[in-house]
């Protein structure tokens, strides 16, 4: 009887043995792959609300030269070292159609190289170096509030930016990605009602 009972949680040990050697690499695999896609989305939410608070930055500066380099500079604020700032390819300021959004032709693209000594954008925006630059100058942007509550331009900030997979089990992690903000520029002029 006894005999019996060691053969048999011998067997036992051996087919458990097998079922974990079979269960632990999909556990594994998920594991690595909810670490993966929780870095994904904090490095996405970052982003968009760093591009977000620049949106709002560049609404509120509406026509003033230094406009472009506020939103770049509330843009590097906003990522707060919690991204690799090394990722991010470009950013682009520009005009977007009012009902869909999307780019009208008329942008300004900054390249971000943060190794460089003093402005870190190339061009730099800054009014102190090289001033505005681009095709969507802020001098050129519209903050008069017509009749019928229109006429402010929509601005957006654009940045493309490149996520590495922390583990390269997952394919397809490794890719650009893009977060976009959208903001109505605040009117130049705000009259007092009679």
């Amino acid at each position: 009887m006894v005999s019996r009972w060691l053969r048999r949680t011998g067997r036992e040990r051996g087919a458990v043995m097998v079922e974990m050697a079979i269960v632990l690499p999909l556990l594994l695999l998920l594991l690595i792959g909810g670490i993966e896609f929780g870095l994904l989305f904090h490095e996405r939410l970052t982003i968009a609300s760093a591009a977000s608070s620049a949106a709002r930055t560049g609404a509120t500066m509406g026509i003033r030269d230094e406009a472009d380099f506020a939103i770049l500079q509330a843009l590097e604020a906003g990522l707060y070292d919690q991204v690799d700032t090394s990722v991010i390819i470009r950013v682009d300021i520009f005009k977007a159609d009012p009902i869909t959004g999307q780019k009208t032709g008329s942008y300004d693209r900054y390249l971000y190289q943060p190794g460089s000594p003093g402005c870190k954008w190339s061009p730099c925006p800054d009014v102190a170096e090289d001033g505005p630059v681009g095709s969507w100058e802020p001098a050129s942007r519209d903050t008069t509030l017509d009749e019928g509550g229109g006429g402010l331009d929509v601005l957006g900030v654009e940045i493309i930016y490149h996520h590495t997979a922390v583990s390269g089990f997952i394919p397809g992690m490794d890719r650009d990605l893009t977060e976009r903000a959208l903001v109505r520029l605040e009117p130049g002029v705000i009259e007092a009602s009679p």
